[in-house]
């Protein structure tokens, strides 16, 4: 008896050859629209944004005082009105009972062995210098400028004692001026420094001015 081919097996094969066309197909259009023909990629070009709102500068208001140091201290102004005159001098910043402190006197101020005294012109300038410095031992003497005023710097040791001090004089027209640092034995420790008189004297030396 002859074998029945089964319809079936027609159909298999026509489902398998259409399958097979389509996936050729589809790998030959990748083959020839996606991977042989990357897709370029266009140059990006930076555009600058401006903001809408532009920062204003803003201009701060500077303070009499300097900058606090790195070693702690910073410029504080006295003024006194008394006299018509300003400076600078030195201020520990942190907590230090031993730092002296500025205190004013009748005819002047103190800061620790810093003095400042103003007398009345009477005489000569030369002679008020003379007398202030009587008994003194004279290191030396220097013709300076301060606040624009013709001044003497006398460096002095007293008599026997030997302590050592320094006084500048100043004749502003009106009035005698000695500031300096009084013979004594030693300074005041302030903060970290151990001549801060000394500091106050040279900072009244460069910033003293006259206000009238």
């Amino acid at each position: 008896m002859p074998r029945r081919k089964k319809k079936g097996n027609y159909f298999n094969f026509i489902l398998i050859a259409l399958a097979i066309m389509v996936g050729g197909y589809i790998a030959l259009d990748f083959y020839l629209n996606v991977y042989r023909h990357p897709q370029k990629s266009e140059p990006v070009s930076e555009t600058a944004i401006t903001p809408s709102v532009q920062k204003q500068e803003l201009s701060v208001k500077k303070e009499e005082a300097a900058p606090e140091s790195k070693n702690g201290f910073a410029l504080r102004t006295y003024r006194d009105d008394r006299y018509g005159f300003e400076f600078q001098y030195p201020v520990f910043s942190g907590n230090d009972p031993q730092c002296p402190v500025l205190a004013k006197t009748d005819d002047g101020l103190s800061v620790g062995i810093f003095s400042f005294i103003v007398s009345d012109r009477q005489g000569a300038f030369e002679e008020f210098v003379v007398r202030q410095l009587e008994g003194m031992e004279i290191d030396g003497r220097t013709e300076l400028t301060v606040g624009g005023k013709p001044a003497v710097r006398a460096d002095y040791q007293t008599a026997g004692m030997g302590w050592s001090g320094s006084s500048v004089f100043i004749d502003d027209g009106k009035k005698f001026i000695e500031f300096g640092l009084l013979a004594n034995e030693s300074g005041e420790r302030c903060g970290n420094s151990d001549d801060y008189e000394d500091r106050v004297y040279q900072s009244v030396i460069s910033t003293l001015k006259f206000t009238n």
